[in-house]
């Protein structure tokens, strides 16, 4: 696990805040555009998913898209190289973003990450509180997995009804 500094000297800051709606995939959207806001994504078949504001105007396939890029994408790829819980660095922000150059010395932030068999140069870091994955990541993977795998639904159905099959 990286080690932080207290200290904020040379450290910038280049987050934004965002308004992200509140639905599913605009949800894991936002996440995509997290993850491409860090390592160098200029792939135009993955940004086009990144857009979360327009995130009604996607087909249901296009929805599965979305889901399967978040679990390729998923932060156990970036933890502790390019994603850092650390509420603290966030202040009053659910996340924040700083500049590699500023923060390579003082994290243990690496320089690319490999991704689907290609490397990504890291271009910076985004620090996050625990309630930022759960709302943007975790609790919204878990209701697309059950639209998206229907034998899970009918399964959380069942439980949920407390149905006894014998």
């Amino acid at each position: 696990m990286a080690v932080y500094q207290q200290s904020n000297y040379g450290i910038r800051e280049t987050g934004t805040t965002a308004s992200v709606p509140d639905n599913d995939v605009a949800r894991c959207m936002y996440y995509l555009k997290c993850v491409c806001s860090v390592i160098d994504c200029n792939d135009a078949n993955i940004l086009r998913y990144t857009k979360y504001q327009n995130y009604w105007a996607l087909s249901d396939a296009e929805d599965e898209i979305v889901y399967k890029l978040c679990l390729l994408l998923s932060p156990d790829e970036f933890a502790d190289k390019v994603f850092f819980e650390s509420d603290a660095m966030c202040g009053s922000s659910g996340n924040n973003f700083f500049e590699l150059s500023q923060v390579q010395n003082r994290l243990g932030v690496v320089g690319s990450v490999l991704i689907a068999g290609r490397t990504r140069r890291v271009t910076s870091i985004m620090t996050y509180k625990m309630s930022w994955m759960r709302t943007n990541y975790f609790y919204p993977m878990r209701r697309l997995q059950d639209r998206f795998n229907r034998n899970r639904l009918v399964m959380r159905a069942i439980q949920e009804a407390d149905c006894i099959i014998s």
